[in-house]
């Protein structure tokens, strides 16, 4: 016997942006909804949603690339598997919800363009926050989320970004489009390599762990050459020590780290240290508008 799959299209911000929504999708949201009103999600500031929200991915598959679709021009929902970044992306889409209601996909989408797209508009394959540092600074300018490692004791961070023009085979988009979207990445690149971050490295991670809150954004910082981040997750608390809540590549699923989160960074010798980010609060139906929009 065979079964129909209908998927739903879900029109949002702009006909552009329209998502196409797979049924299971829509379950895994409903889902969703009834586990947030049984802990009670839209009663607690967003900083306390976060683990909580975090908690029901525990266990999802994990997959890697789940972004590379040759579809650009509308955003990827999955909410049955990840990797570290969509994770991120969507637990901080949920978060960010003002209620929890099947009618709320719409709105979590939108959420999800927000938190992926410069501007919060997709137009093309660079417009996508690719770097973890951009994805940072472009968070702060919408007054998402702030950038806490200099003040949890971070030091500069001797970035240099480019691993995506250097290695521009590896990505078909740029390939296929050398003339156009290359030098867009190359101009994104540039203008990450003009400012100052901070990272805290990860012999220093024990001294600050104090300092990091659970729902705290933990991007984790390489040593790759051309690579800011090779990996994020959210800080969770577990037996009163920082662990890390994140898609684990060698796990193939969503796990807490055995290890603390300095520990963890330490058995990996191409992690250098963390960067923090925290989310700021809710504030109701006008954080929708840009910044200077």
């Amino acid at each position: 016997m065979k079964i129909l799959l209908v998927t739903v299209l879900l029109w949002c911000c702009a006909p552009a942006q329209a998502a196409v929504i797979s049924p299971a999708d829509s379950a895994a949201f409903r889902m969703f909804c009834v586990y947030a009103k049984r802990y009670g999600l839209e009663q607690m500031p967003v900083q306390k949603r976060i683990p909580v929200i975090a908690r029901f991915f525990l266990g999802r598959p994990y997959k890697s690339g789940t972004l590379n679709v040759p579809d650009t021009a509308k955003p990827v929902i999955n909410l049955r598997e990840t990797d570290c970044v969509t994770l991120v992306e969507n637990i901080l889409a949920l978060a960010w919800l003002p209620k929890y209601r099947e009618e709320s996909l719409s709105r979590f989408v939108r959420n999800i363009v927000r938190v992926r797209y410069r501007n919060g508009e997709i137009t093309d394959y660079a417009s996508r926050l690719h770097y973890s540092t951009d994805w940072l600074y472009e968070m702060q300018r919408q007054h998402l989320l702030k950038d806490i490692t200099q003040k949890t004791g971070g030091v500069k961070f001797p970035h240099r970004i480019g691993y995506m023009s250097e290695n521009y085979r590896n990505y078909p988009q740029l390939a296929a489009d050398t003339l156009t979207l290359l030098p867009r990445i190359r101009a994104v690149e540039a203008e990450i390599n003009r400012r100052t971050y901070y990272y805290i490295p990860k012999d220093s991670i024990r001294k600050i762990e104090s300092r990091i809150e659970p729902g705290d954004i933990v991007l984790i910082t390489t040593n790759i050459a051309g690579l800011d981040t090779s990996h994020l997750g959210i800080a969770y608390e577990k037996d009163g020590r920082i662990h890390l809540l994140h898609a684990s590549s060698d796990a193939r699923r969503v796990v807490v780290s055995k290890e603390t989160l300095g520990a963890y960074t330490q058995t990996i010798g191409s992690q250098t240290g963390i960067m923090i980010a925290r989310a700021l609060p809710l504030l109701g139906e006008e954080w929708i508008a840009l910044p200077g929009k």
